[in-house]
């Protein structure tokens, strides 16, 4: 890992462009590395970007109905319904992977605090 991907920043080769080579990080497939990947992005700088320390970003939230999330390993948006309090990941098809610990997290913290970001 670069110094500036060690950094929580995107890292750049020589010619300027982006390096996608952080995108080769592990997905988030359990609920305990989506818990991972919600205290990575609570804890970031810049919770907006991608980067090595960003597996999973916030795009949009509505509590108990919907998260939009982008999976910075799978290189797309995923979407996590809630109905009657149980989240389902439309992208995994599955009630038990890191976008649905993710979102359970989300949804602890805006319970308790009334915000997601603050």
């Amino acid at each position: 890992m670069s110094d500036k991907q060690a950094n929580g920043k995107q890292a750049t080769n020589t010619k300027g462009k982006i390096d996608k080579s952080f995108k080769l990080m592990k997905h988030c497939d359990t609920l305990d590395q989506g818990t991972n990947a919600f205290m990575q992005w609570l804890n970031s700088e810049d919770k907006k970007s991608a980067t090595a320390y960003n597996p999973i970003i916030l795009k949009e939230f509505v509590n108990n109905k919907y998260t939009v999330l982008y999976d910075n390993t799978l290189g797309h948006d995923v979407i996590v319904e809630t109905h009657d309090g149980v989240p389902w990941c439309k992208g995994c098809n599955t009630d038990d992977c890191g976008h649905v610990g993710f979102t359970v997290c989300l949804e602890q913290k805006y319970d308790n605090e009334g915000s997601v970001f603050d």
